[in-house]
């Protein structure tokens, strides 16, 4: 975990797996909630299917967060009020104590200057409590751009049917991406059972974990998963190669799980893309200026999830481009024909009204079969997915 050294992460994993609070998402938010120290991220608390998972997801989301006016750390301060609701006689409560020592000598304050009474406060996009008038940390334009793609024709559990083209469409969109200088993880089930890019759930959370972990401030990281999809318990639930429908809830991976893995890296770009059923949210101008582009589009930074189908529809398969229809349009749009205006690049707003747009008609011309996308954006600006303006390959552009 970026920021705390392994020999002190091990012993606070730990202490906190000890810990009831971690039992569910509700007992976890209600510490927050009660708590007065942890406030400014109580709407904010990761939530996910497993003891485990929870810590890690807190401990990832805790990790580089302080407060605006004490300048602690966010997970100290967790530390503490865990170690509150532990009777002093239980050897627990001198432990996080201890821990919370620790780990302040190792993570400090924060560098923000104090806010003054009368300065009005906000809630940023990774949960702390920023003053208005101080200073924010710089955005830059993209740096790097990692992209993780999951593609699962296969399944070992027959009450998941087999699809046809999830794994051209992963490996057409690794083509694509590769080509608009992304550097891109690409698993599938072509690869052969026992390779580490073959789709099995633990093989698929190592590799999101790995790029989360990679990808840092500048950076933008583009997830894509092309597969069957689950409601359990109206939570939606990617199906990979090893999930077995009788222990779905173990076994498969649910999307709050890789939205919290995603919001727990550095990256301050953010995309999810989804061709799989079941997985809705609910849910011009001239731009020549280059301080406008600057601004709207380069700077653009948060999370933003587009889906192939809301969360009541499923998403389908055209074999008459051996495609997912919507992997097909999303990778239309990446070939620069979602760019409205000319402007020489492809923006997360740009992909979510083409593959409207296309999904529409395609549902007309054959029969009226329903799939209507989804999406769901936070954060400022636009995010730029595709930019050729110093693409080498012009004739990209052209097709």
């Amino acid at each position: 975990m970026p920021g705390i050294p392994p020999e002190l992460l091990s012993p606070l994993r730990n202490a906190l797996l000890e810990c009831e609070q971690f039992e569910s998402d509700r007992k976890l938010q209600s510490v927050f909630k009660t708590s007065e120290s942890l406030t400014p991220w109580r709407f904010n608390v990761p939530q996910a299917d497993s003891l485990t998972s929870r810590v890690d997801n807190v401990i990832g989301f805790l990790v580089d967060k302080h407060r605006s006016d004490t300048q602690k750390n966010a997970l100290v301060l967790l530390l503490h009020s865990l170690s509150n609701l532990i009777d002093k006689e239980d050897q627990r409560h001198q432990q996080l104590v201890d821990l919370a020592v620790e780990l302040e000598n190792v993570l400090g304050s924060s560098t923000i200057n104090q806010p003054s009474p009368n300065n009005q406060q906000e809630i940023n996009l990774r949960g702390n409590v920023v003053p208005e008038n101080n200073p924010v940390p710089t955005l830059r334009p993209i740096k790097n751009r990692w992209a993780l793609l999951v593609g699962i024709n296969s399944y070992n559990d027959p009450n998941f049917g087999r699809l046809n083209f999830c794994v051209d469409d992963v490996l057409a969109l690794e083509e694509r991406l590769k080509a608009l200088n992304y550097t891109v993880v690409c698993l599938h089930d072509r690869t052969g059972y026992g390779n580490s890019r073959f789709p099995t759930r633990n093989n698929v959370e190592a590799e999101l974990i790995h790029l989360c972990t990679t990808a840092q401030e500048d950076d933008l990281l583009l997830v894509h998963f092309a597969c069957h999809g689950k409601l359990l318990n109206n939570q939606a639930v990617l199906i990979v190669n090893d999930t077995r429908s009788l222990t779905l809830a173990k076994t498969g991976l649910s999307l709050e799980e890789v939205k919290q893995h995603m919001r727990s890296s550095k990256a301050r770009r953010l995309v999810l893309t989804l061709d799989a059923c079941h997985m809705g949210v609910e849910t011009g101008r001239d731009i020549n200026d280059p301080q406008f582009i600057h601004n709207a589009y380069e700077l653009a930074e948060g999370f933003a999830l587009i889906a192939a189908s809301t969360a009541q529809q499923k998403a389908q398969e055209w074999h008459g481009q051996k495609h997912g229809v919507f992997t097909y349009y999303l990778l239309e749009a990446l070939n620069c024909k979602a760019d409205r205006g000319s402007k020489g690049f492809v923006t997360v707003d740009d992909i979510k009204t083409y593959v409207l747009d296309s999904l529409r008609r395609w549902s007309v011309e054959n029969g009226g079969i329903i799939q209507e996308p989804t999406a769901y954006t936070e954060g400022l600006g636009d995010i730029i997915l595709a930019d050729y303006r110093n693409n080498l390959d012009k004739t990209l552009k052209q097709s």
